[in-house]
């Protein structure tokens, strides 16, 4: 934006600049047209004086002419055969050939006076004598102060004028835009009945609105088949896996083999993680597509944390893990359920692919809060991390333990529908840090 505001700045002084340069040539053009139009007619002059009465009415003329103080800048000379001047008001003439139009020249004023530049015609006269006449351009240095000055003042108005304009063009792009990046803010939340104010100017923007709405109202749609599909995709699949651990059930209680038992066991462990890893992918699914219902309130980051490491604490203990908490309250809006979840899921990682410890702390963040969950085992790879909140990815070290690559995929699906965000750092071990807003 402020390089938009800067470059229309830069845009209307260019302008103004080249519109003063314009009329600064257009006057020049002018006032050289009036003195070439001046130069001819006192020469016309001459000439009709000339020929009405010989050398003697041009000399007269001439002796006029010097004595006059109507118009000093004119001035006359005429000249023999070897330029030498005759009858003239200036201490030496200019040496010109005949022409037909004024050319420029360099006039002598006198050893008290530097030269100045002018304009000057020569024409011959049938005694073989040069009539030279011209006008000093002596009233250039006070025009070009007066342009100076007004073209000053000019550009100062047009640099205040061009920064108004910039700034009001500025603030009502920046407004418009704010309101369409709001309603896709929201959009990105799961808001998809997020709907922009449709103006009625036919500009770019009325259009952008336009397509903006178009887009979420497909959205919406999509969503609610979405959650259509995957309410019923649920109930088809969850059935048959319900009836295979009700069959394995069954065989369990028939058999005595202790071989069968053994394999019927680790049939049901199957089933059970399968029908774990159903429900979690159609959760993730929900939570992507925002087909899942606001229950967010206000909470302590700090009291969901304490549940779950009491909930854990046996299991690490079991496990030979130290779980260790420094928890700090911090008040965020979220849905408990799904935030719980999202820490499960953490904790139960590292106490899976961790080491011996594993510290969980809640903390106060710029806007709101988070929840860090660190262990001192191998950790991730950076080039890795970017890939392990994918779907269904499992990593080398944890291909030989259960679990269908969901967790970290949860996680990052519930910080994002929270508006928030799940990073993954650390050097000697793994550190998870699940980000919320306030």
């Amino acid at each position: 934006m402020v390089r938009l505001v800067f470059a229309v700045f830069v845009l209307q002084l260019l302008s103004s600049a080249a519109a003063i340069f314009f009329l600064r040539t257009q006057m020049l053009d002018v006032v050289r047209a009036d003195r070439v139009r001046q130069v001819i007619d006192v020469r016309d002059d001459m000439l009709a004086a000339y020929y009405d009465g010989g050398r003697g009415e041009l000399a007269e003329f001439i002796a006029g002419r010097r004595g006059s103080a109507a118009d000093p800048t004119v001035f006359i000379a005429l000249t023999g055969k070897d330029f030498a001047p005759v009858l003239s008001n200036l201490a030496r003439a200019p040496r010109l050939a005949v022409s037909a139009r004024p050319v420029q020249v360099m006039v002598h004023r006198g050893r008290q006076s530097p030269d100045i530049e002018g304009m000057a015609i020569a024409g011959s006269l049938p005694g073989g004598e040069t009539l030279v006449v011209g006008v000093m351009n002596a009233t250039d240095g006070r025009f070009n102060l007066a342009f100076a000055t007004a073209a000053g003042l000019t550009i100062a108005v047009a640099v205040l004028l061009a920064m108004a304009s910039a700034l009001v063009l500025g603030v009502v792009i920046s407004r418009r835009t704010h309101e369409i990046a709001e309603a896709a803010s929201q959009l990105a939340s799961g808001n998809f009945g997020a709907r922009l104010d449709e103006g009625e100017t036919g500009d770019g923007f009325d259009h952008l609105r336009l397509q903006m709405n178009r887009m979420a109202e497909r959205i919406d749609q999509l969503v609610s088949q979405l959650s259509s599909v995957s309410g019923s995709l649920a109930h088809d699949l969850r059935s048959p896996v319900t009836r295979l651990s009700a069959a394995i059930d069954t065989a369990l209680a028939r058999v005595d083999d202790p071989a069968a038992i053994e394999a019927l066991q680790a049939a049901r462990a199957d089933a059970d993680g399968l029908r774990a890893m159903l429900e979690t992918a159609l959760e993730i699914g929900r939570l992507e597509g925002g087909a899942v219902q606001d229950r967010r309130a206000p909470l302590d980051l700090s009291t969901v944390a304490e549940d779950l490491i009491d909930l854990y604490e046996p299991l690490a203990e079991q496990s030979g893990v130290l779980l260790e908490a420094h928890l700090e309250a911090v008040t965020v809006t979220a849905d408990r359920e799904l935030l719980s979840r999202a820490l499960a899921n953490l904790i139960d990682n590292a106490l899976k692919y961790g080491g011996r410890r594993v510290m969980v702390t809640t903390r106060a963040a710029p806007g709101g809060g988070e929840i860090v969950v660190a262990d001192d085992g191998p950790g991730i790879a950076p080039e890795d991390r970017e890939r392990a909140v994918e779907r269904y990815v499992r990593l080398d070290n944890a291909r030989t333990l259960p679990g269908g690559g969901l967790g970290l995929a949860m996680v990052a699906a519930v910080a994002r529908l929270h508006g928030g965000a799940l990073v993954l750092s650390g050097e000697n071990g793994l550190i998870a840090t699940l980000r919320i807003p306030r």
